[in-house]
């Protein structure tokens, strides 16, 4: 569906060829039939229609059970155009109209609903609506019941056969078919199509507007439906039944309380266009109005009583408007005095032919309102409508197309121009094209002679690599070699490396470190040693190895202040080639940058270097506490000096 204001014309129906859909049960009907019936329908009524009269019809429901038992019958036909009625013991009254029906619904729906076929597909505008108190049968008349349809089925199932007949005399010809539902309930206009939001308990109320070229009332906000089939249409018009407002009364046990109006827009389009198809469109208006009610009769209250009011109300609007138009001295029409009357305001008077269908009771229970509904039916015969083909205005009209012309011729002689110019200037930039072709060929040999310098660079370049590779290879010689040179003096390198775990554990005492070198010693000679303290010390600075509450674990550490004392004590036996001049140093595992240097102790090789060093963190966390319990913390190292060469 599609929310839209101005009908018809949605999707194209079915190709040549392809049916329309299945019609059920008494509704088939073959293309012959249906092409003689609808001839003999135009031609009876072509009289009444020339003059775009209302045509005004009848039909007298049989007795029913809310006739009472003891229910007089007081209204016949005669000779199927006049009513004659009268209560017993009063003279009669005859009434005449172009149908008068007692029969069938077939009966009914060859009289009325063919010509209304054949006019919607001439192009006309057509409108069906049925008038006459609750329980009079209208609804019946329009629905009808399964196996037993009214107006509405039959018609929309012809209409599709009528629609594939032509498609298939046409094969230029596309006809779109959509339709809409609403009800006017208790003066409030609904889209019985709505689909209701969860928990959504009433239809949205829509509002009335008039398109201000054509002064057309239009309902805004209403869904538009393509239907393709008379299934389509069914299963529509079966929601829109359900959702419709109905009730049980003590005239009726299914009572409508709201006025409902099925529109179905018809669209006929020729492609290729020609003069002598005219494309046209027309829109099928069928409305079910909601019976008159007298309270005394229907025992109403409440809602009812309130429904009720406003369906009277309505009726009694649409009759004054009936009777401005078929006086034809009143200049003002109360068409806005109901919402009903704004949107039947083009079937009465205005561009539509028209059909009214008054049902009315037989008994003397309803007497009054039997005489009240064929005298509004007698007064809609007077009613005469300005009904025509409404042809789809071609897309470009003669004048535009004159104007399309001008502006195109405009548009070209400035193309022109704008072409010369350009023209104009691809001469002026043609010697600059060859200047920068030159330059171009000129950057091409500076880049070929680039290319070539390059190549003698990238060769170099190889060279100076290589060149460097071997000085690497000898510098790393020159560095494995056991005997350390500084300024032609030789030097020994005795390293050593410890862990902070002692800090930790509270556990230190004196350490004796053997010092590793690269230098290759006499194996008779004891190796040397490094002597260090590192212990733990309180904020004055006292060892606090001999205090036992001062022991603890690791993690009683974090958060805590932790001072330490690395103390160099001495070394041992320093090879005597090498002792001229002896000093110490040490650094830290990542932040080898800083060192700390003992003082040099000449010619001895067991030099006693007694340097101190104090350390404090004041908040120990989980980092510094794995950094003091990893291996090589810190690394010593002796260094020997032999005399400087004379």
């Amino acid at each position: 569906p599609r929310t839209g204001t101005t009908p018809p014309g949605l999707s194209p129906l079915q190709p040549p060829g392809t049916a329309f859909g299945e019609r059920a049960g008494s509704l088939a009907s073959t293309s012959s039939s249906l092409k003689l019936k609808s001839h003999t329908a135009q031609r009876r009524a072509s009289t009444a229609r020339a003059s775009n009269r209302v045509q005004v019809a009848v039909r007298i429901r049989p007795m029913s059970k809310y006739d009472g038992v003891d229910a007089v019958e007081v209204v016949r036909s005669e000779s199927g155009h006049t009513v004659v009625t009268g209560l017993p013991g009063d003279k009669e009254r005859r009434f005449t109209y172009d149908h008068v029906f007692v029969e069938p619904q077939p009966v009914v729906y060859e009289a009325i609903g063919r010509p209304m076929l054949a006019d919607a597909f001439e192009g006309y505008n057509v409108c069906l609506f049925a008038y006459g108190q609750t329980g009079s049968g209208k609804t019946y008349s329009i629905q009808g019941e399964s196996g037993d349809e009214g107006l509405v089925p039959r018609f929309c199932a012809d209409m599709f056969a009528l629609a594939q007949e032509k498609l298939e005399e046409d094969a230029t010809l596309t006809i779109k078919i959509s339709m809409s539902c609403i009800e006017i309930y208790n003066e409030k206009v609904r889209d019985l199509l709505e689909k209701k939001r969860k928990g959504q308990a009433e239809l949205t109320p829509l509002e009335l507007h008039e398109m201000p070229e054509t002064k057309k009332v239009y309902v805004d906000g209403l869904s538009i439906h393509t239907v393709i089939n008379y299934e389509r249409i069914k299963k529509l018009v079966e929601q829109a039944n359900e959702q419709r407002q109905v009730a049980e009364t003590r005239m009726n046990e299914c009572s409508s309380r709201s006025h409902s109006i099925i529109q179905f827009y018809l669209s006929q389009t020729h492609d290729p266009p020609t003069p002598e198809k005219r494309d046209i469109e027309s829109v099928v208006t069928l409305v079910d109005l909601a019976g008159s009610e007298r309270q005394s009769k229907t025992e109403s209250t409440g809602i009812q009583f309130d429904e009720s009011k406003n369906i009277n109300r309505s009726l009694l609007m649409l009759g004054r408007a009936l009777n401005s138009f078929s006086d034809g001295k009143t200049s003002h029409v109360p068409l806005r005095e109901s919402k009903l009357t704004r949107l039947l305001s083009e079937c009465f008077g205005g561009n539509a032919r028209t059909w009214m269908l008054a049902c009315v009771s037989p008994s003397a229970f309803n007497f009054s309102e039997t005489m009240s509904t064929l005298e509004y039916a007698q007064s809609a015969k007077a009613i005469i409508n300005k009904a025509k083909v409404n042809s789809i205005q071609q897309r470009l009209e003669l004048k535009e197309l004159r104007e399309q012309h001008s502006r195109l011729t405009e548009l070209y002689l400035d193309e022109k121009e704008r072409t010369k110019q350009l023209q104009l200037e691809l001469q002026g930039r043609a010697e600059e094209i060859r200047e920068l072709t030159a330059e171009n060929e000129s950057l091409r040999k500076q880049l070929r002679d680039l290319e070539i310098s390059k190549l003698k660079i990238e060769d170099d370049l190889g060279t100076a690599r290589g060149e460097v590779s071997e000085l690497r290879r000898l510098n790393g010689e020159i560095r494995a070699m056991p005997v350390r040179y500084r300024d032609g003096v030789q030097m020994y390198i005795g390293r050593a490396k410890v862990s902070l775990k002692n800090i930790i554990e509270q556990t230190s005492n004196y350490l004796t470190l053997p010092l590793v070198s690269d230098m290759v010693l006499d194996p008779n000679v004891s190796q040397p040693q490094l002597i260090v303290n590192i212990y733990p010390v309180d904020s004055k600075g006292c060892s606090t190895l001999d205090n036992i509450r001062a022991r603890c674990g690791v993690k009683d550490l974090l958060g805590q202040r932790v001072d330490f004392v690395v103390h160099i004590i001495s070394a041992k036996g320093i090879p005597k080639a090498f002792s001229h001049s002896v000093y110490c140093k040490y650094v830290y595992k990542w932040a080898e940058k800083d060192s700390y240097r003992t003082a040099d102790v000449k010619d001895c090789t067991d030099p006693d270097f007694d340097f101190k060093k104090r350390f404090a963190f004041s908040k120990m966390n989980q980092g510094l506490v794995d950094y003091f319990l990893s291996d090589n913390v810190i690394t010593f190292e002796v260094i020997g000096e032999s005399k400087p060469p004379m």
